[in-house]
């Protein structure tokens, strides 16, 4: 989970595009308030941070309310801060059909048996200095020993941000609404889970066009409405989902928006993700990420995809199809403390005359971590990127894909 902060964001389009102080769609910051929320979750004191088996057991079988802080560092939306309030549900002590993580470095040791995943709801609201906004509701769970797994998300916000067009950055206000359902089920005892996304987007949104003058147009789209479901499946055999040392996540989302669910809008989605981890030695993991989006149709503009990479502003480099790959070699130098060092390339290709199709394009970068809590295998710290335009350094809470 990826919270990035870059002081060099915000000063290279000041005094363009009116309002550029953003470099994300709404989307993509209703995706980083979950992140966000999600991370200052983990890290809150006496969440998880106890490494005795026992007492995380017996801890996980208390209802615990927590008020837990939620900061945010993303450049496109400003530096914010926010809080939540984090319900933790009592979990049963069944074991499910997956296996457990002891140790969580590269010479983990695997034992059958594993406590089904917590339930946990939280409600949360959060602010950044450039007036973006927003609050909501989420709700995570699992049922019948991990044989179920649900994700729900209730948010309305308040987004300034940036689009480019024909490599022009634009800027933009969005406020409504987002809901997002998912839900999936095991196959027999494997690890390949198949099911299905719903994911709504009511907005009212408008473009600010500098054109030279003392004050930028304002061009308004109205009221929309982005309404679709999906057809999701994904192979899972990471020792842990937060910093895997070994084991491949392999994951298909297949996207149809369409009028006929109440929407404005009438396309099609693919993304593919495959991630795989590889311990060399008990002390160093490799970790290879393949990546790629592609969209049909008629979308919205913030239904294209785009580059994603360390280094790469969000929404940069967008278009109707991308394709993103990435290594990164992790060293634990220390029981608790590790250094990353990574490299990757991107592209995109389409024929949308407002985009131009990038070629391939590389960043890279190098951090630290430390064990946050090893019973989950937990590392959080800290990387600095470089990519074609800038240098951007990111907050690290579990690992960064």
């Amino acid at each position: 989970m990826t919270m990035p902060a870059a002081d060099s964001v915000r000063s290279r389009h000041q005094g363009g595009a009116a309002s550029m102080t953003g470099r994300r769609r709404r989307g993509s910051l209703r995706r980083r308030v979950l992140v966000a929320l999600t991370a200052s979750l983990l890290a809150a004191p006496g969440v998880f941070a106890d490494d005795d088996a026992d007492g995380a057991q017996a801890g996980s079988s208390k209802l615990r309310m927590l008020p837990v802080p939620i900061f945010l560092t993303e450049p496109a939306i400003g530096r914010g801060l926010g809080a939540s309030l984090v319900l933790i549900h009592p979990r049963r002590e069944t074991g499910t059909v997956l296996t457990r993580v002891d140790v969580p470095d590269a010479g983990v040791e695997l034992s059958d048996g594993q406590l089904d995943p917590p339930d946990v709801t939280a409600v949360f609201g959060a602010y950044t200095e450039d007036d973006t906004w927003a609050a909501g509701v989420v709700h995570a769970a699992s049922w019948s020993a991990d044989r179920l797994r649900y994700v729900g998300a209730l948010m309305a916000t308040n987004v300034n941000a940036t689009v480019y067009l024909v490599d022009r950055a634009v800027g933009f206000n969005s406020r409504g609404e987002f809901l997002l359902q998912s839900l999936s089920a095991r196959v027999s005892s494997s690890r390949l889970f198949l099911g299905g996304k719903l994911k709504v987007n009511r907005s009212d949104t408008s473009f600010r066009l500098d054109l030279g003058g003392d004050d930028p147009i304002e061009v308004g789209l109205g009221e929309t409405t982005d309404a679709g479901l999906a057809f999701q499946g994904f192979f899972d055999s990471r020792d842990t989902t937060f910093t895997p040392s070994r084991g491949q996540l392999v994951r298909l989302d297949v996207w149809r928006h369409d009028t006929s669910f109440g929407g404005d809008f009438d396309y099609w989605k693919t993304v593919f993700k495959a991630l795989s981890f590889h311990p060399l030695s008990p002390d160093i993991v490799l970790g290879l990420r393949l990546e790629g989006a592609a969209a049909s149709g008629d979308p919205p503009f913030w239904g294209y995809p785009w580059i994603t990479l360390r280094g790469v502003p969000a929404m940069r480099y967008q278009d109707e199809g991308v394709v993103a790959a990435e290594a990164e070699l992790r060293w634990n130098i220390a029981p608790r403390w590790a250094v990353v060092g990574f490299a990757g390339g991107g592209a995109t290709d389409g024929d949308i005359d407002r985009f131009e199709s990038q070629d391939p394009l590389w960043a890279g970068g190098v951090g630290v971590r430390y064990l946050f809590a090893a019973d989950l295998g937990l590392w959080v710290g800290a990387d600095i990127a470089r990519g074609p335009e800038e240098d951007v350094w990111y907050i690290q809470v579990g690992h960064a894909w």
